[in-house]
């Protein structure tokens, strides 16, 4: 090799190799916990949004590169999706469209994104998911001056007081349970010890800001979702007197929560109201598919006059939102609506159903497929628990992302369940080839 090669090669080759080890921990995905913190903040959203945009178009541009380079070419729904994605800059990082058909375009594209992820692709991701609740305590500690460090709302009052830029307290705690099991999932995963101790100082960093919020699904849902997954890797192990006893132990302690919420707190009365309310809300904006003009079918719309439909609920203005996803869009969307939900879901069921059989296969890292399992339903039992108590999808971009984002981790699989196909048998002209070989 002559001098001038090996120079060249002095100079190229650290370079390529940082390159090559940035690209397989995705650093790319280090913008996610930067928009999200930037987010909490009303003067960030724009930059945010605009650093979300950049994120997707670099995972859908990752996602696109490698279909040209290797046969067979199939046709590039990537790049369509980015055509989609880019015409629709502006109303997303303006905010132009918060509570429009842009919500469910944000879905679905996290959802592409995250559905060509593989195990280790998922460990990465979560990884720096995992730093999220770690920067925003940091943030939330730095401004502790304007609230009481030791009241049970700390978060909630300088969230409101200095923050508020997620679209409202809820909406914050919503992201908070997302980055908390993120961090949960990356300690389940994590392959050495410091990797664990990383992810679950972040997820008891981000249950700890659950808390701080005073809402009552943010502190609720977290342990009861990773309880569920706990319970579901536990079955498959074939434990099925632990399972029995966790779901037991849930509903008893549901019970006593449930019991002391209405019936013996000091506020019951309140907080029955509340709730009450809450179920007014969900049931009228239901009811809003049955008031004719086709409402059935395509529901009622967008827009501050559907958002005025259930004013007389409350007074001096409406419930702009159900409370529960399924009543939303059956509300704004109608039958339609209904269908693409039940959609989304079948989808995600059958996702996870094959994630379980891919578990029971002998190949492969039983362990890591088993955490990775458990980790997919604690996530996709969070999102259902807020799809149920909440409209989680309006209202907050990086949050629709995120949810098509998570939701993908049941379509990962480790291993092809093992199944007889015609194309594993030899055809005919080989078996007769060999047998008369064998005369």
């Amino acid at each position: 090799m002559s001098e001038g090669s090996q120079v060249w090669n002095r100079l190229v080759c650290p370079p390529k190799r940082l390159l090559s080890r940035l690209w397989v921990i995705q650093v790319y995905d280090a913008l996610l916990p930067v928009v999200i913190t930037l987010h909490s903040f009303t003067e960030g959203r724009k930059p945010a949004l605009g650093l979300l945009v950049i994120w997707m178009s670099i995972r859908l541009v990752n996602k696109l590169v490698p279909q040209f380079r290797q046969p067979p070419w199939r046709p590039p729904l990537e790049a369509i999706l980015l055509a989609l994605l880019l015409v629709n800059t502006r109303v997303i990082v303006l905010r132009e469209d918060v509570d429009g058909p842009t919500n469910f375009l944000l879905i679905a594209l996290g959802f592409v994104i995250g559905s060509s992820q593989g195990l280790r692709e998922w460990r990465a991701s979560f990884g720096w998911l995992a730093l999220t609740p770690l920067l925003l305590a940091i943030n939330i500690l730095n401004r502790h001056s304007a609230a009481s460090i030791l009241s049970s709302s700390f978060v909630k009052d300088v969230y409101e007081a200095v923050m508020d830029g997620h679209g409202g307290i809820n909406r914050f705690a919503t992201i908070l349970m997302l980055v908390t099991l993120s961090a949960a999932a990356f300690s389940l995963l994590a392959r050495s010890l410091s990797g664990r101790v990383f992810g679950t100082t972040a997820a008891l960093a981000g249950y700890a800001l659950c808390v701080g919020t005073d809402s009552r699904l943010a502190q609720i849902a977290p342990p009861l979702a990773l309880v569920i997954g706990m319970a579901a890797a536990r079955w498959k192990k074939g434990f099925t007197r632990f399972v029995l006893f966790l779901f037991g132990a849930a509903a008893t302690a549901a019970l006593l929560v449930g019991s002391w919420w209405f019936l013996f707190a000091p506020d019951a009365s309140i907080n029955q109201s509340s709730d009450l309310g809450r179920l007014r809300a969900g049931a009228c904006w239901l009811s809003l598919m049955f008031t004719g003009n086709n409402r059935f079918i395509y529901g009622v719309g967008y827009g501050a006059k559907a958002n005025e439909m259930c004013s007389h609920l409350r007074e001096g203005g409406g419930f702009g939102h159900a409370h529960n996803t399924i009543a939303q869009v059956g509300g704004q969307l109608g039958l339609l609506g209904i269908l693409a939900f039940l959609i989304v879901v079948i989808v995600i069921s059958m996702g996870l159903r094959r994630q379980a059989l891919s578990v029971a296969c002998p190949s492969g890292q039983p362990r890591f497929h088993l955490a990775f399992f458990q980790a997919a339903v604690s996530l996709n039992v969070l999102l259902l628990l807020n799809a149920l108590a909440t409209t989680i999808y309006r209202s907050n971009q990086v949050t629709q992302c995120l949810i098509g984002f998570l939701a993908a981790t049941s379509l990962c699989l480790f291993t092809t369940p093992a199944a007889t196909t015609l194309a594993a048998e030899p055809p005919p002209a080989a078996l007769e080839s060999s047998s008369l070989g064998g005369r």
